[in-house]
């Protein structure tokens, strides 16, 4: 049977031999096809079983080739027919390929509704888990759009990179993988969890005062938020962490708001860095044990 891109109706009648067209005989379909009635090229209907496939895996507009070839061929006459539709559909702008085993389906009206969160869902092994920038935009805790992401995953995964937005993953042992919130979809941290992780790793992109903003919001918004904050230190297990956020939190929201923290900070007298890896220089503060090397100040001027 012949598959070239010119013969659409072998492809059609492929299909109706399994069902999904129904015509009397291949005779008939032919004329039905070549017709006004009916008109299927082999692109529509490789790009439909896409969809469909990539539905049926939970990764709504998101193929992954690899996995997603098996279900091409019940209406491809061969492997090597279906990886070459692909590859034309690619090549034609049908489909936004990523890298080279994930590709980006559009909507019936042309439009792509994938996000990048979407694509690190596709890609990651739960558990996984955005944190800092992004999932603070998430929550709306910033004004801010996160351009990166920071991704925490058990493995080793390459940087995505989709119309102008960065996923980095940090591959990081499963036990420090936790805080997501609940639900299906992308696993964004939760606002306790993602402030924290800003404070601690400036390379996962978020500024001192965009992570003050963020925990002050959060504290205005849900009165219980800081015995959330605390029992997120308390499972961090990091001295470093809870000097920092005792700090932020006693320079803005007063000493009583900070004293669970202090039992936290552990007792080594070595003062740690308010910006991990900056300069050694500012100011210490002894309560906190921490060089302020950093301006602590908000972007916000707090109502």
């Amino acid at each position: 049977m012949a598959t070239g891109r010119s013969d659409p109706c072998s492809w059609a009648i492929e299909a109706s031999l399994l069902g999904k067209y129904k015509f009397p005989d291949k005779k008939k379909a032919c004329c039905v096809l070549s017709g006004t009635l009916y008109s299927v090229q082999r692109d529509d209907l490789i790009l439909r079983e896409l969809h469909r496939t990539a539905a049926d895996a939970g990764r709504r507009g998101i193929s992954i080739p690899s996995e997603d070839l098996a279900a091409l061929l019940r209406i491809a006459p061969s492997r090597a027919a279906a990886q070459k539709a692909v590859q034309w559909l690619v090549q034609s702008g049908r489909v936004v390929r990523v890298r080279k085993d994930l590709l980006v389906l559009p909507e019936a009206t042309g439009h792509l509704v994938v996000d990048m969160v979407d694509l690190v869902d596709a890609v990651a092994r739960r558990p996984y888990l955005i944190t800092a920038g992004r999932a603070l935009e998430h929550y709306d805790l910033t004004d801010q759009h996160f351009f990166g992401l920071s991704v925490l995953t058990t493995d080793q995964i390459e940087p995505l990179k989709f119309r102008g937005q960065t996923a980095k993953f940090f591959q990081t042992s499963p036990e420090h993988i936790w805080g997501a919130g609940r639900g299906s979809g992308p696993r964004h941290a939760l606002p306790e969890r993602a402030i924290v992780d800003s404070l601690n790793h400036p390379r996962y992109g978020v500024s001192l005062s965009q992570t003050i903003d963020a925990l002050l919001m959060a504290s205005d918004r849900e009165p219980k938020f800081l015995d959330r904050l605390h029992r997120t230190v308390v499972r961090c297990n990091s001295p470093a962490a809870a000097r920092r956020v005792g700090l932020v939190v006693e320079r803005f929201l007063g000493s009583e708001a900070a004293a669970p923290f202090q039992d936290l900070i552990g007792q080594n007298r070595s003062p740690v860095l308010m910006r991990p890896r900056g300069k050694s220089e500012g100011e210490l503060d002894a309560t906190w044990r921490v060089n302020v090397n950093a301006l602590l100040e908000p972007e916000r001027v707090r109502a």
